[in-house]
């Protein structure tokens, strides 16, 4: 898998004090057999403050694991799904000011089996994730880029809009 660089983000939002680690993730752009693509509606507080948002399913690469790993494990951790299949779109570095972190998020499009569900999610995922939110492609991005009530929304809606709008541009019906 060569990298492609889709984008990169600084966070614009936040006071910058320097960044002190840089963290490896993968990330999904979930579509099931409808053709609808699926993300996390993420709700409550935590150190970023307030949260109402939409998240691709995704997370840090545990020790001697590879990306196409960690993708299907966070699936299965978050969402509860198998994987069918995955495919890496590309990558996006961004900044997060609050928390000094560099984060490299490899995004990768992923099929699932939605006939069987059962998640692992961690106790933090369990209070923040409120539910599996199914949208269009056109659904996904309008509430992307437009339902950002809080600062962390716009951080993490604009990153995974453009992972999306890369997919859908790139590899959709190629």
């Amino acid at each position: 898998m060569d990298p492609i660089l889709i984008g990169e983000f600084k966070d614009d939002l936040y006071e910058f004090n320097g960044y002190d680690h840089v963290r490896y993730t993968a990330r999904g752009l979930i579509e099931n057999e409808e053709g609808k693509f699926g993300f996390l509606h993420i709700v409550g507080e935590d150190f970023f403050g307030e949260r109402d948002h939409l998240e691709t399913c995704g997370g840090g690469m545990e020790e001697n694991e590879l990306l196409s790993e960690t993708i299907s494990r966070e699936i299965k951790e978050e969402m509860g799904f198998d994987t069918l299949s995955c495919e890496y779109v590309g990558t996006i570095i961004d900044t997060y000011n609050l928390i000094n972190r560099v984060t490299v998020s490899s995004f990768f499009h992923c099929t699932v089996d939605t006939t069987r569900h059962q998640t692992h999610r961690t106790e933090e995922e369990q209070i923040l994730i409120k539910e599996i939110v199914w949208l269009t492609a056109e659904e996904a991005l309008d509430w992307l880029d437009n339902r950002c009530e809080h600062k962390v929304d716009k951080l993490v809606q604009r990153r995974d809009a453009m992972a999306l709008r890369y997919y859908l541009n790139n590899f959709r019906n190629k």
